[in-house]
């Protein structure tokens, strides 16, 4: 995505994945859907300052730190947006848009690393 290589995201994506926004009405139910909003994505100039990646079973959580990001479909994300990317076969097979970060660990089954 930072290189803005949407055909490359392709083929990570299983068929049939969805995607979930921070609001419930908001759901992509292809691969295609799904390519659209991240060119969407790409198109509007948002870039991320940092991320992070937090390893579960079968899941990744994504924290990404967006300045300029202030609310998605009402929802405040206070410049932040956490994605959790379920992993099965070796593609993405489903991902979900959270606001907070405990939330996104919750529902992947991950634990804020301890750093030392």
């Amino acid at each position: 995505m930072r290189r803005g290589d949407v055909k490359e995201v392709e083929g990570w994506l299983d068929p049939e994945v969805t995607w979930r926004g921070v609001r419930d009405a908001a759901i992509c139910r292809s691969r295609g859907e799904v390519l659209e909003l991240l060119q969407g994505s790409l198109e509007g100039g948002l870039g991320a300052d940092a991320v992070e990646l937090i390893a579960a079973d079968g899941a990744v959580v994504l924290g990404a730190k967006v300045p300029g990001l202030a609310e998605i479909g009402g929802v405040d994300v206070r410049g932040q947006l956490f994605n959790v990317f379920r992993v099965g076969c070796g593609r993405i097979f489903a991902v979900e848009d959270y606001a907070l970060r405990d939330d996104a660990l919750a529902a992947a089954g991950a634990e804020a690393p301890l750093w030392a």
